[in-house]
């Protein structure tokens, strides 16, 4: 038995739409497959619009897709593009296109908003537990990235029993540096080069020897590499080292060997959590400002509300 149409929606597929610059957009390719029409015919129908050209270019974004070998156009329209077209269309099956693309755009629209509200309130949550700092100039920027680098160092050539000299001599040549003081953040990879440094600890074997000025100097380098970081600098790191692991700035210097080794581990995990903890909280904060930026700038990609062919 045949069902009416009424006023059900055509089951087949949903009016496919996408986000760009942060706006809501239907694309005229899609328009011609539901509304039955040639897309030629769409894109005639937009050429020949009667608004202004103000209008066409805050509505119309006309762009470009290759079929067989050949470039074709197709425009990507805001609702108000949407609606100035399609006002022309008639009938039965357009009226009922019409009513699924307004739905559409609503529960689109509605998403966004509550995206862009969810975030704002991240970005501002974020903001409030961690301040972010003023920005600091780039050569302090890079003595904080060479200074945690070389603490690194000195902690992994203390456990293999090698000269400062020679780790940090390692670290430069798998950054292609001459020296760590000319690590620029700009053109060197810091995470590569704390990778490899964090590899060679993990790795590292050596069986313990006397205690050595060293092994407390590196220590040293560990514990202070920690206070650099934006949050933790309103902290006596040395308070925090005792009041975390229970070591003080006596046991420290009176170590032996094998406890120096154990406080260096400490010291190490704990350079470790504040550089990690530092990353996580900059990539979040990154994250959410650019998600931001999408909502209500020009984005770099497009989002699907696609709930049927998949077609754009």
């Amino acid at each position: 038995m045949r069902r009416a149409m009424s006023n059900q929606k055509p089951m087949h597929s949903d009016p496919v739409l996408t986000v760009q610059d942060g706006k809501v957009t239907a694309s005229s390719r899609d328009i011609a497959r539901k509304f039955g029409k040639q897309h030629r015919d769409v894109i005639r129908a937009i050429d020949l619009l009667d608004c202004s050209q103000e209008f066409k270019v805050r509505n119309f974004a006309q762009l470009k897709f290759t079929y067989r070998g050949q470039e074709f156009t197709y425009y990507e329209m805001t609702r108000d593009g949407f609606s100035l077209l399609c006002m022309g269309f008639t009938g039965r099956k357009a009226a009922i296109w019409k009513e699924a693309y307004i739905d559409a755009f609503n529960r689109m629209e509605e998403t966004l908003l509550q995206e862009k509200i969810w975030i704002g309130g991240l970005t501002q949550a974020l903001e409030h537990i961690c301040p972010t700092p003023p920005t600091e100039a780039e050569a302090i920027r890079n003595q904080r990235a060479a200074k945690t680098l070389r603490a690194l160092a000195a902690y992994w050539a203390m456990l293999e029993e090698m000269p400062f000299a020679a780790a940090e001599s390692a670290v430069c040549a798998v950054g292609r540096l001459r020296r760590l003081e000319d690590l620029e953040l700009g053109q060197h990879q810091f995470s590569e080069l704390s990778d490899f440094l964090e590899r060679a600890i993990i790795h590292s074997d050596k069986d313990t020897q006397p205690a050595t000025e060293e092994q407390i100097e590196a220590i040293r380098r560990l514990v202070e590499a920690c206070a650099q970081f934006r949050y933790s600098r309103d902290r006596d790191i040395y308070e925090l080292l005792q009041e975390e692991y229970g070591v003080s700035m006596e046991s420290i210097i009176g170590a032996t060997s094998g406890e120096a080794k154990r406080i260096a581990g400490l010291a190490y995990n704990m350079l470790h959590q504040h550089l990690a903890q530092t990353m996580t909280i900059n990539e979040i904060k990154r994250r959410a400002q650019e998600a931001d930026g999408r909502m209500s700038g020009p984005a770099a990609g497009a989002r699907r509300l696609d709930g049927g062919d998949g077609q754009s």
